[in-house]
């Protein structure tokens, strides 16, 4: 029996706290200091309890070094995902682009994210059926 002992799970969520804390305070500092739609102290809450917990996550990935064996799971099926989000990706940023451009060309207000997210999710999509009937 190995004696090994693993990593406590809590660790990386623990390490990434502080840091946490001190990004979302920034952010709330900064938001505080910048908007003017509501009182300072709102604005610093607001913003800081709401980014903290993105952050948090964050560190916590980046701070994970936890060893996990590695799994080959090199099937055709994850190639074709591979290939298709890779493709999809690059079109989502091309397609981002030419929106910016556009949007500071001609002076335009704001552009809503929801169409990307159905674009990239339709390329997607059709790309790996694409591969999938190409390929397969």
């Amino acid at each position: 029996m190995p004696s090994t002992t693993a990593p406590h799970p809590a660790r990386p969520w623990l390490l990434a706290t502080a840091p946490a804390l001190v990004l979302a305070a920034g952010v709330g500092a900064v938001a505080a200091r910048v908007r003017d739609d509501a009182p300072a102290e709102v604005s610093f809450t607001v913003f800081a309890v709401m980014t903290f917990g993105c952050f948090l996550a964050l560190g916590a990935v980046l701070l994970d070094r936890t060893e996990r064996p590695e799994q080959h799971e090199d099937s055709i099926e994850s190639q074709w995902a591979r290939s298709a989000s890779s493709g999809a990706f690059y079109d989502l940023v091309v397609a981002l682009g030419v929106v910016t451009f556009l949007t500071a060309l001609l002076d335009a207000g704001h552009v809503p994210l929801w169409p990307f997210v159905v674009l990239g999710l339709g390329d997607l999509s059709v790309r790996l059926v694409v591969l999938q009937r190409r390929e397969g």
